[in-house]
């Protein structure tokens, strides 16, 4: 029986193993998907190794805080996860670990099923990590006009604006700056704003009094809703989730065996 996984830290509110159990069961495939908890860098580095000698580990999805500290371990990317340096799916194929970068894709199917419009918008764009990467990323290959980030690291802000720039020489990448009036702009949140009871709210302090076009969250899962403190309609991530998801099956079964799956039905069971 082939086997899969999903791993990260926190990694128990997880909905992944729900969603392809569901979906095993759906396309009758003998298969098995578990979450792993896993606390460290050298933790990961077992993991991984493990799957190189494993005959029954056939892929694993990685979640924060991961997708980055992932990259180093494994033997190539695709096009997508080179250029963000953020990895959430890998393949185990004769040994080799294969990185893939399925956010990308999951948020163009969220944007496409909500009717959103990139091009020539101005967005801000919570954090700097991996999945910020790849958002950013999204929004400069959708022509959007400006991009200020809003993050506490400082380092990968000022890294994303230093490899992104020349991309897009429609597209301007800088720091947000509170002392500008941001009017006929998105927020997309990449933080785990919501997901850590602990996190902290100074991010949103700065940008509470703005009037957003739209309102993006890239998560799915809360324990508490920060965002819904402040802003009442919000665009959350469980159709990123789902097609990511689908994007990974393709991955692993080298097929488009996502195409036999109800979407509305599996949506559904997420929420």
């Amino acid at each position: 029986m082939k086997k899969f996984k999903v791993v990260g830290f926190p990694i128990s509110q997880s909905k992944s193993p729900a969603l392809f159990k569901y979906i095993f069961k759906s396309l009758k495939i003998k298969a098995e998907y578990s979450a792993k908890e896993i606390k460290n860098s050298s933790d990961l580095k077992k993991f991984i190794n493990q799957c190189r000698q494993s005959k029954y580990i056939e892929g694993s999805n990685i979640t924060m805080p991961y997708k980055e500290k992932i990259s180093s371990l494994i033997d190539c990317y695709d096009n997508i996860a080179k250029l963000t340096n953020s990895i959430n799916c890998i393949k185990i194929n004769d040994n080799k670990i294969l990185g893939y970068n399925n956010d990308y894709y999951g948020f163009e199917k969220l944007i496409a099923i909500n009717n959103i419009n990139l091009k020539n918008t101005n967005n801000i764009v919570l954090g700097s990590g991996g999945s910020a990467r790849t958002i950013i990323l999204n929004l400069i290959n959708n022509n959007a006009k400006n991009i200020s980030i809003l993050s506490r690291n400082k380092k990968t802000t000022s890294k994303i604006i230093e490899d992104f720039k020349q991309l897009n020489e429609k597209t301007s990448i800088n720091i947000f700056n509170n002392k500008i009036s941001y009017e006929n702009y998105n927020l997309i949140n990449c933080t785990p704003i919501g997901l850590k009871k602990d996190t902290e709210k100074n991010i949103l302090s700065q940008i509470a009094l703005i009037n957003f076009d739209t309102i993006i969250d890239i998560n799915y899962l809360y324990k508490n809703d920060f965002l819904n403190l402040c802003y009442k309609k919000i665009i959350t991530g469980e159709d990123m989730f789902i097609f990511q998801a689908f994007k990974s099956l393709d991955i692993w079964f080298e097929s488009k065996i996502s195409n036999k799956l109800d979407y509305k039905k599996i949506k559904e069971l997420i929420c």
